[in-house]
């Protein structure tokens, strides 16, 4: 019989054979004569417009065309205005009726197939889980091919197909990560903590020439009055080992009365990271009154260091030449970033990985690994190598049973990386794996490590492999565990599922709880708003160089904002109408300059209240989503329209016909971009999208390509006529041309008119159902796999009845989607 771990791909291809439910049943007679006397015009087999003909489209309402036509006549907007109108009655019928089969056709297919056949894991999930299981921090998911997004999101199965890169992949990627976990050396961990002054004594001598015009000590501490970080800076000892490391470091600044910004950060020469601003850590103030112990834990990997600088704060030693000709004295009171001490300690668990791996037994090198298995003596005087011994004669596990131990190490590993028990023959069939390899005469360590990646790479590992119909608890842990922390399940809701009580309601609301409460719930906020609000985006277009303004300073910023405004509304309960409209939101100095907002000090973020007047609140109006929904040079109404509709009201519009050109703005200023929606909404097949998309786009032109507020448009040179040459407001001494005035007012589709952005969320403020319909459906896709399917609109609905009777609370809304038979069942 073929082992179950063999299975999936066998069994995906049985369920997708499965033959359409109800595809010989035909149309009733009323049906059929509604759909000749008021779409075979259009929709007939002599025109097909849209390329769909219903004259001849089978009545299997598993097809999605009929989806389409039951939301195009549900909302009123087919047939066209301009056309001969059913009567409401008519209308009414026939909606009800393709709304009760489209309904049954799904939920059959559904109970029969599930909603999803099968899902991989995504190459984040693989990361996090090798991670978590391994006790690791090592990066594999840039090793992996990336994956396709469906319906917004990197988790649905249609996205996840799986190729012959990815199986050469996983290996590799699974080969790193047990190296990882198993390293060449004794587990040793490091404490160095250095003053300033020992960190500067302790540097060659080419590395401190030319340096003390731009330092001077205080004591024991380090006084930095230049940006010096090319030259020299502060750094910690290199880890010694990869793994978890915990940095300490106390700072102040001094001749200032301002917080002065600490930048923590790896030192890489890795330019792609830099330049997306990924080589930092971390960001904190430093006060001129106090010091300030910053303290964080990061994995590092082997020789990485942890540098300090003052971000931006400083002059570079260029500028501070040409100010000052001689080096400083007692007296110099310039300000100054103070280092008194800087300090690391790790790998904090350096042996985790080992133990989860190897249990207790011993490790020996390399060199006298024959000798023991033979039986003979060896030497034990490998704690007095130089570490670079253990480069020849790395560590490896041995045993004096390998057989039996073996078999005891792959059973205890199995469920914890299968995520549930595994049967008899899937355990015998990885022991009866690593004792092949024992019999062509591997060494024990070399076999398990062989045989751990076996399992690592294996469907039962890779895809999750259920039933249709209601899950089973160890299935609800790992899509518990997936949603909110995208990897596998912890011990706790392991040992639940074991009890069998984790699908009982007040199980589920405590574990959803306790989940969002840990550390790793962090991942589910980057993860879903990375691709919800597409953050993952941000760095991918730098703007066109008339935006000076723009710096690494403001980029770090701008996604931070919309991170921590995500986690505040999480954590707290707040309504999901605040993703919408808000009167505060997190900023630090540089981001309200950028946003013309006084009195914040410092780089670190926090959360503030908006002022009465600001055009601020809510994600859409944050600069962040202002700028990733541009492009370097312009904004563009239709794309700001079209990601509005999408992610934040759900209403995605149709994709534009392939041979309509894009709308670009006259880069002149001579044409307003009003005038030229106008003419693109004049061409017939664009009109019924535009009257959608162009308001919420249009509402934003007050944002410019890098989200600051703008009355008029910025040109790169002078314009033909009425061109101004002005200081941008909030950046004295920055000169910019303008040109034609923005133009903001619309009316939404309904005819309800708005002025400008503030006017605009008022109006979709009037119909909260709507935002949190937005989420639920968002977060139903995102954490079970699969898009919403006709028979999910109930599931929606009462989920957002839920949500009404709450306050609208995100908390609350999370709940009731892990709550939900949408989430509960396959």
């Amino acid at each position: 019989m073929e082992p179950l771990h063999l299975r999936p791909l066998t069994y995906a291809l049985l369920i997708l054979s499965l033959s359409a439910l109800g595809a010989d049943k035909p149309l009733p007679g009323d049906m059929h004569a509604f759909l000749k006397k008021y779409c075979f015009d259009c929709h007939g087999n002599d025109v097909a417009k849209a390329k769909l003909s219903l004259e001849t489209l089978a009545p299997d309402f598993n097809d999605a065309r009929w989806v389409r036509v039951h939301d195009k006549l549900s909302a009123g907007e087919m047939p066209p205005k301009k056309e001969t109108q059913p009567s409401p009655d008519e209308a009414k019928k026939v909606v009800a009726f393709l709304q009760k089969e489209l309904h049954v056709a799904s939920l059959q297919r559904q109970k029969t197939e599930g909603r999803v056949v099968i899902r991989r894991l995504n190459r984040t999930e693989y990361e996090n889980s090798l991670h978590d299981l391994l006790g690791i921090g090592t990066a594999l998911k840039s090793m992996l091919p990336e994956d396709n997004p469906v319906a917004g999101f990197d988790t649905v199965s249609a996205g996840l197909e799986t190729s012959a890169t990815h199986l050469v992949r996983y290996q590799q990627a699974a080969e790193k990560a047990i190296d990882a976990a198993l390293p060449q050396r004794p587990f040793t961990s490091m404490l160095v903590r250095q003053t300033g002054k020992q960190f500067f004594d302790a540097r060659p001598k080419p590395n401190k020439d030319g340096l003390l015009p731009f330092i001077r000590f205080d004591g024991d501490s380090l006084v930095i009055f230049a940006s010096i970080y090319k030259h020299m800076s502060i750094q910690t000892s290199r880890a010694e080992n990869a793994g978890l490391y915990r940095i300490k470091a106390s700072i102040h600044a001094i001749n200032t009365d301002k917080p002065m910004p600490a930048l923590f950060g790896r030192i890489s020469s890795d330019r792609f990271a830099h330049e997306k601003l990924q080589h930092i850590y971390t960001v904190r103030d430093a006060y001129p009154d106090h010091a300030t112990v910053v303290e964080f834990e990061t994995h590092l990997p082997e020789g990485e260091q942890v540098y300090i600088e003052a971000w931006n704060a400083l002059p570079s030693m260029d500028q501070f030449k040409k100010k000052f000709k001689e080096p400083p004295g007692p007296d110099f009171k310039e300000p100054g970033l103070v280092v008194d001490w800087l300090e690391i300690e790790g790998p904090l668990d350096p042996a985790a990985g080992y133990h989860r791996l190897f249990g207790d037994l011993k490790k020996i090198p390399r060199r006298y690994y024959a000798d023991a298995v033979a039986g003979k003596p060896y030497k034990e005087d490998w704690e007095k190598w130089h570490p670079n011994e253990f480069y020849r004669h790395w560590m490896m596990a041995f045993s004096t049973n390998p057989k039996p131990d073996a078999e005891r190490l792959i059973r205890d590993f199995l469920p914890r990386a299968f995520r549930r028990p595994v049967d008899d023959a899937t355990a015998a069939y990885f022991v009866s794996f690593a004792n092949a390899q024992l019999d062509k005469g591997e060494f024990f360590d070399d076999a398990m490590r062989t045989t751990y990646k076996a399992i690592l790479c294996s469907p039962r590992f890779l895809y999750f492999i259920e039933k249709p119909g209601a899950l089973d608890d160890y299935a609800i842990a790992s899509r518990l565990s997936h949603f909110l922390w995208s990897s596998l399940p912890d011990d706790e809701l392991l040992a639940l599922a074991a009890k069998g009580e984790l699908h009982k309601p007040e199980s589920i609301d405590a574990q959803t709880e306790r989940m969002l409460r840990d550390p790793k719930a962090r991942r589910f906020a980057d993860t879903f708003v990375g691709q919800w609000l597409d953050i993952r985006k941000f760095s991918d277009m730098k703007p066109d160089e008339l935006y000076s303004e723009y710096d690494d300073a403001l980029a770090w910023a701008m996604p931070q904002e919309t991170k921590l405004f995500f986690d505040d509304i999480l954590q707290n309960d707040r309504p999901v109408t605040a993703f919408l409209h808000s009167d505060w939101t997190f900023m630090n100095d540089r981001l309200a300059k950028h946003y013309g907002i006084k009195n914040i000090a410092g780089v670190e973020m926090k959360r503030c209240p908006l002022p009465a007047d600001s055009h601020r609140g809510g994600v859409m109006t944050q600069a962040a989503v202002l700028k990733l929904t541009t492009n370097a040079t312009y904004t563009s109404p239709v794309k700001r329209g079209a990601w509005i509709l999408d992610r934040i009201l759900g209403k995605p519009p149709a994709p534009p016909p392939p041979d309509v050109p894009a709308v670009e703005p006259d880069i002149r200023g001579a044409v307003t971009l009003r005038q030229q929606l106008d003419k693109h909404k004049n061409v017939a097949v664009c009109a019924s999208c535009h009257m959608h998309i162009d308001p919420p786009g249009l509402a934003l032109e007050n944002f410019d390509v890098v989200g600051g507020w703008r009355e008029k448009y910025r040109v790169k040179q002078a314009p033909e006529k009425d061109g101004q040459y002005v200081e941008l407001p909030n950046y004295p001494g920055k000169k910019v041309w303008l040109a034609k005035p923005v133009e903001a007012a619309s009316q939404l589709e309904d005819g309800r008119p708005f002025n400008n952005v503030d006017d605009y969320k008022q109006l979709l403020l009037k119909d909260p159902d709507q935002i949190a319909r937005n989420l639920a459906r968002k977060l139903l896709v995102y954490s079970t796999g699969a898009d919403i399917q006709f028979a999910d609109r109930d599931v929606v609905e009462d989920i957002v009845k839920d949500s009404r009777e709450h306050n609208y609370g995100f908390r609350r809304l999370i709940h009731a989607v892990v709550r939900s038979s949408v989430f509960l069942n396959k």
